[in-house]
């Protein structure tokens, strides 16, 4: 039976970056979807995140190390009907001419040494007996980063020399952008929104959405531009995202076939338009018209027919894509694609409208690093569990850690049996656990399971909880080095989560957020403590500005002055700074014209009044000094 087998991994707090804020929620929802609603089984799933695998059950630490032994164990490990996926969402940097990612130890200014070649990715894909693969990149670039706009270029070449499809987040000379009101990256909110409520089943599906839906979110959101990208064989233009048992479960998924039918599939009767006037679908062009001399804009390119001027973009895959999908007869029929696979090879990129042109893509050199030896056979570890367990595997683990007095552990294996599938003494083993629990109190083990309980990634207040409740491990308990760990790590995404707050202009909220590192996290508390002070100094700015505003009075020069006074406190190291000055001169402008309009009226003691308050360095200044001089004269 044909099995997915997702590797995804989702990375927020590097050791050596600025943190990102979503990326790991990225991962952990799109493992829960695949888990939980597309049917994959978690035994086949593997979530590498920050994450502690104590709060999460299954999350493996993201080192270069672990991440390249999970994806060439899994493709080890994969039947030659499987489908492997690799999902990334953290920093990736481009360095002499490689693609890399950057797991959480890496050092972007040592990619070769510290990072992972995008192409040691495709090689170990490519070394599996699984038939085919999928490869999704939500990379960040770090600002530091050096030739950072060219991440991606070598990747989509890796896609089409490898033969395996790729997506990536957005264009290369664009950034992934993310947004506190959806707490995810928005190519991912994307991804698992037309998974979850579009039937998006298909890659040809997916990429239909997120061509129209990313940059959406991104105009929704009020963040720049953002245009994914995918590199395919047309062959796997039909490949299913999820088992094919778990595509009725989605709403409105519908199993697309192959269009035109399979008797018009042949070398000899290749699909064309129709002529006649009328609005039959015609399969359109998989490409934009390209010139014969190969220079073109697209990122992703390919095309062999040089005679086809279908639209790319929207009208690749609009209003006449849908109908074949929803017309579709069953998963049966995308057998005929294979049959005829070799007619139809193409790259498809989801907006084509790329500033890069063909000539500048890099040849794509051999790896520096020699690719991650093969694991012995017998060195195969068994892929981390997802959230749900076989019944007769959870009751074994139960069992186990009853007898090793691990009470919290039997607890959560317990609860994973259902009803229908319990032994006799269920209820007794519930008790005994119960009964350890209770009696173990505020030790280790029960005090790092209810962290465990009380934790969700999206809020200040209970990553606090969970650190308070981390604090009962004792001194020398076997979880005490974890819970220390888990403690700093904890603070740190609550300062991040402050950051995101004041991004946000919720500086309240922000400093709220920045109170619960607690005083003892030598390493996180003093940058809490500044930043509180300096988003204090950010609400004073403010208010001075609003202050200022709401003085103003019309005809009157001295409320202008007033004013101008109120924010000239605000200091030049500050945002509040630049809207400050402009103010400044606006006003000076202001008084100038009320002095003007005096003089107008023969006041001139009065216009002389008024000019003088224009303050030096600003641009009325000047012209204020000549009238001043002209009505003196005047008078």
């Amino acid at each position: 039976m044909a099995s997915h087998r997702p590797v995804i991994v989702g990375i927020n707090q590097y050791e050596k970056l600025q943190p990102l804020l979503y990326a790991q929620f990225d991962a952990i929802e799109l493992k829960d979807f695949l888990v939980k609603e597309a049917g994959i089984s978690p035994q086949d799933c593997s979530l590498l995140a920050d994450i502690s695998p104590v709060i999460y059950q299954g999350a493996a630490f993201p080192s270069r190390e672990i991440i390249l032994k999970r994806l060439t164990q899994t493709a080890e490990q994969a039947a030659p009907e499987d489908t492997l996926w690799f999902f990334f969402s953290g920093y990736g940097v481009h360095w002499e001419g490689q693609d890399y990612l950057l797991p959480i130890e890496a050092d972007p200014h040592q990619a070769l040494e510290t990072g992972i070649a995008v192409q040691t990715i495709f090689n170990i894909l490519q070394r599996g007996a699984h038939r085919q693969s999928l490869v999704m990149l939500d990379m960040n670039r770090p600002l530091s980063a050096l030739d950072s706009q060219r991440l991606g270029v070598q990747s989509t070449e890796l896609a089409k020399q490898a033969g395996i499809p790729l997506v990536l987040a957005c264009r290369p000379q664009q950034f992934s952008q993310d947004s506190l009101a959806v707490r995810h990256g928005l190519f991912t909110e994307a991804l698992i929104e037309g998974l979850r409520f579009h039937g998006c089943a298909t890659l040809a599906q997916m990429g239909a959405y997120l061509t129209h839906r990313v940059p959406e979110l991104c105009r929704h959101h009020f963040r720049p531009e953002q245009n994914p990208v995918l590199v395919t064989p047309p062959e796997q233009r039909f490949m299913l995202l999820i088992p094919a048992e778990g595509v009725g479960k989605l709403p409105g998924a519908v199993a697309p076939s192959p269009w035109p039918p399979e008797s018009d599939l042949s070398p000899e009767s290749p699909p064309s338009s129709p002529d006649d006037g009328t609005d039959s679908p015609a399969l359109p062009p998989l490409e934009p018209n390209l010139p014969d001399s190969g220079d073109t804009d697209d990122l992703a390119t390919g095309a062999e027919d040089p005679d086809d001027t279908e639209p790319p973009g929207d009208a690749l895959w609009g209003s006449r894509w849908w109908p074949w999908g929803l017309a579709a007869v069953g998963l049966l029929l995308l057998g005929v694609l294979w049959q005829n696979q070799g007619m139809f090879w193409r790259d498809i990129a989801l907006d084509p409208e790329n500033d890069i042109p063909e000539d500048t893509v890099p040849d794509v050199p051999d790896p520096d690093a020699p690719d991650p030896e093969p694991l012995p056979e017998g060195d195969l570890d068994p892929l981390f569990p997802g959230s749900e367990v076989d019944p007769a595997l959870a009751l074994e683990q139960a069992r186990a850690a009853l007898d090793q007095r691990q009470f919290a552990e039997a607890l959560t294996w317990l609860n994973q049996i259902p009803e229908d599938q319990r032994p006799e003494d269920y209820d007794d083993l519930v008790a005994q656990a119960e009964v350890g629990v209770a009696n173990l109190a505020v030790t280790g083990e029960a005090a790092l399971g209810e962290a465990r309980r009380i934790l969700e990634p999206v809020s200040a207040s209970l990553f606090n909880d969970a650190i308070e409740q981390a604090r009962q491990v004792a001194v020398g308990a076997p979880d005490y080095a974890q819970a220390q760990a888990d403690i700093l790590r904890w603070s740190q995404v609550i300062l991040d989560l402050a950051e995101g707050r004041a991004a946000m202009g919720n500086f309240d909220g922000a400093i709220a957020a920045a109170r619960l590192v607690p005083d003892d996290q030598t390493e996180v508390y003093p940058l809490a403590q500044t930043q509180i002070q300096r988003w204090q100094r950010r609400q004073e700015n403010r208010q001075l500005l609003q202050q200022a505003q709401a003085t103003l009075e019309p005809g009157q020069a001295t409320s202008f002055q007033t004013a101008i006074a109120l924010v000239q406190q605000i200091p030049p190291d500050y945002p509040e700074y630049v809207t400050a000055q402009e103010r400044i001169d606006e006003w000076s402008r202001n008084i100038l014209a009320i002095a003007q309009a005096r003089a107008a009226d023969g006041q001139l003691p009065g216009a002389i009044a008024a000019a003088s308050l224009v303050p030096p360095d600003t641009s009325a200044y000047d012209l204020a000094q000549t009238e001043i001089q002209r009505w003196q004269g005047e008078l």
